[in-house]
């Protein structure tokens, strides 16, 4: 599937749908639908978030229990995060958005800016049904790195829904001996996403997207040894 290109006054109208966002499950518009829209409305409106209360608290607020990111090392986001130390002020914008067939699974990537550092990030955000017909998104993976060139920011965000057509097949690896390794998916499996942790403090990570016949490389991200 092509990729779909959100225009700028769509992006203008979520970002305003994202000023009315506040507290930790990002309430209001940003529900649930079959929308790529949604989950950059999410990404918005955290990133607004961290504007009022900092990055490390609004990542904290929006995370599921067992969300997970790097320190270098793979562990609980929620745990790390309480006990970090802070850092500069932090903004980041999207710059494409993918979602899984039955639009419960969406992962977004783009540029971020740690004071004066730039670099990129990547997020994997998942929909929690709940009782009643209510739910809602949590992120459970963060990951991101430094970049000596900021990424250019596309002329418009770009957008991709995994295809409905077919049925995925399975993705069976195995890592090297001493790396870690985990990989993901969406519940109905037309997303996933791979991470491998290297002795030498470096990761990989690759997200995947079902085009109704095949797996395509979405993106992957290389975060060489500090």
């Amino acid at each position: 599937m092509r990729f779909a290109l959100l225009t700028a006054s769509a992006a203008i109208f979520l970002a305003s749908c994202a000023q009315q966002q506040r507290g930790p499950q990002i309430r209001g518009p940003v529900q649930f639908a079959k929308n790529p829209s949604v989950i950059l409305a999410l990404d918005i409106a955290q990133n607004r978030r961290a504007q009022e209360v900092g990055v490390y608290k609004a990542l904290e607020e929006t995370s599921a229990d067992n969300a997970l990111t790097f320190a270098p090392e793979p562990v609980n986001a929620r745990e790390w995060l309480k006990a970090a130390p802070p850092i500069p002020a932090t903004s980041w914008a999207p710059h494409k958005v993918f979602m899984s067939c039955d639009g419960k699974t969406g992962v977004t990537t783009g540029a971020i800016k740690w004071g004066e550092v730039d670099g990129y990030y990547t997020t994997v955000w998942q929909y929690y049904e709940k009782s009643g017909g209510r739910g809602e998104w949590r992120w459970i993976l963060s990951h991101g790195d430094g970049v000596d060139t900021p990424r250019e920011a596309p002329d418009f965000l770009q957008t991709k829904v995994a295809s409905c057509k077919g049925r995925p097949t399975a993705q069976v690896a195995a890592p090297p001996v001493g790396e870690q390794m985990k990989q993901g998916f969406s519940r109905d499996q037309s997303l996933s996403w791979t991470w491998r942790y290297r002795p030498n403090k470096s990761r990989y990570l690759v997200v995947n997207i079902w085009d109704g016949e095949r797996w395509e490389k979405a993106f992957a991200d290389n975060v060489k040894a500090p």
